[in-house]
């Protein structure tokens, strides 16, 4: 099942940082628009975008009526007069949305700007986890986001919900998981008609000691991500954020006799997997954590011939108590399917938050290019039940929500609990 890959800023950046992500999130693969492209470019745009969509997906009203469909798509169309590029770029994301399954989306342009902090959810909190290093004040860093332009962050948040499915078609894992990403972006809070305009805008932040504070951000470049350097609250780094750039890695944890294995992608899944196996084989090894946490997915029949198979050829390995697989919010697609796979075929413990996407949806995506805007727009082409009760989310074994005083002092709570006498 392949996912929607999440663009560079979130899947370098927040899944590294904190932890699907999913269709219409970051997604870098959009060419930039032509500028100041002209109405009858964008209804051209519009009409086959909401021809093909129907045809491509799987089933595309399987949440939205044809009639409902209908009617936003020449909603859109008779407003497209009066709004600018980006504004209808928004609107086209609405209507992908109101599809409702996370692997339908338009993918967020690449010449949208971001506002330069990181945002995360800890329970109803949501955070400031990361801002641009450099010498200027970082006193927003670790505190509360609570306002944007005057707007209560509740309103906010419900405003860019309508960008992506809802709680009610994935699960509201799915949404903490998504949300931050659209929040931090100028065009898309200016087509919401949260900011007035695509320039600078006031934060409001709340400290610990429930003073209030505002900042102005002014957007930059939303590309580059990946490379930029951040500032981040603690001094030291979990495992679970270390080594960003790789989407495979191992080390061994010798005191407590436990490899970590960090499982972010599945990009040459059989020769990192086989490199593991050797350490594991060579080695005394009482705990084997593979870590899904940050895995936006990919194709999970190489997850199971890689990982699973073997596992289930190693009893001194595949045993309740030594065997963990943590998961999350951002563990999507593939990642999700491998992890019921985990919890079928093997004795593996699933430890960490639900995970954010429902496991019997559409899902599979295949994209196409809108002809004048260069929009990419990701669809379902398959159904897929992987459980046989239709439930919201796949629930860890031991649940271990984030939270973010240990988060900020650089600490993990999942692999504390692992490497404790109440894992076993």
């Amino acid at each position: 099942m392949r996912a929607l890959a999440p663009a560079g800023v979130v899947l370098a950046l927040v899944a590294l940082l904190c932890g699907p992500l999913v269709a219409g999130v970051e997604a870098e693969k959009n060419g930039k628009h032509a500028a100041a492209l002209n109405q009858a470019d964008w209804r051209r745009d519009l009409q086959y975008f909401a021809a093909e969509l129907p045809k491509r997906h799987k089933n595309l009203f399987h949440s939205v009526s044809r009639a409902e469909f209908d009617r936003a798509v020449a909603e859109l169309d008779a407003a497209i007069p009066s709004l600018e590029d980006h504004q209808i770029a928004v609107g086209m994301m609405r209507i992908a949305a109101s599809v409702g399954d996370g692997h339908t989306g338009v993918h967020v342009p690449k010449e949208f700007k971001r506002y330069p902090l990181i945002l995360y959810w800890f329970e109803r909190d949501l955070r400031v986890i990361a801002v641009p290093a450099g010498n200027a004040p970082q006193s927003h860093l670790g505190a509360r986001l609570v306002a944007i332009g005057g707007l209560d962050i509740a309103e906010v948040q419900a405003r860019v919900r309508g960008c992506f499915p809802s709680a009610e078609n994935e699960n509201e894992w799915y949404v903490m998981s998504t949300s931050p990403s659209f929040i931090v972006r100028p065009e898309i809070l200016h087509a919401l008609k949260v900011v007035p305009d695509l320039g600078a805008a006031t934060f409001t932040f709340e400290d610990d000691q429930g003073k209030r504070f505002d900042v102005e951000l002014v957007p930059i470049a939303g590309e580059g991500g990946a490379s930029r350097q951040w500032t981040r609250p603690s001094a030291s780094e979990p495992l679970s954020r270390q080594r960003p750039g790789e989407r495979f890695w191992f080390t061994d944890l010798p005191e407590s006799q436990t490899v970590y294995v960090s499982f972010r992608g599945y990009e040459s899944l059989g020769e990192n997997a086989r490199k593991l196996f050797e350490f594991l084989d060579a080695n005394p090894t009482r705990r084997v954590v593979i870590d899904l946490r940050q895995n936006g997915g990919g194709d999970f029949f190489e997850g199971r011939r890689h990982l699973i198979r073997p596992l289930q050829d190693r009893p001194a390995i595949n045993q309740q108590g030594r065997l963990f697989v943590l998961v999350g919010r951002q563990t999507f697609s593939a990642a999700m399917v491998n992890a019921i796979d985990f919890r079928k075929e093997t004795n593996a413990t699933l430890v960490g938050e639900p995970i954010g996407e429902r496991p019997n949806s559409y899902s599979e995506n295949d994209e196409m290019t809108l002809p004048n805007s260069r929009l990419v727009v990701s669809y379902s082409t398959r159904y897929y039940e992987f459980l046989e009760q239709d439930v919201p989310a796949v629930l860890p074994d031991q649940r271990i929500d984030p939270s973010w005083d240990v988060y900020k002092s650089g600490g993990d709570p999942v692999m504390d609990w692992i490497l404790s006498d109440a894992s076993r």
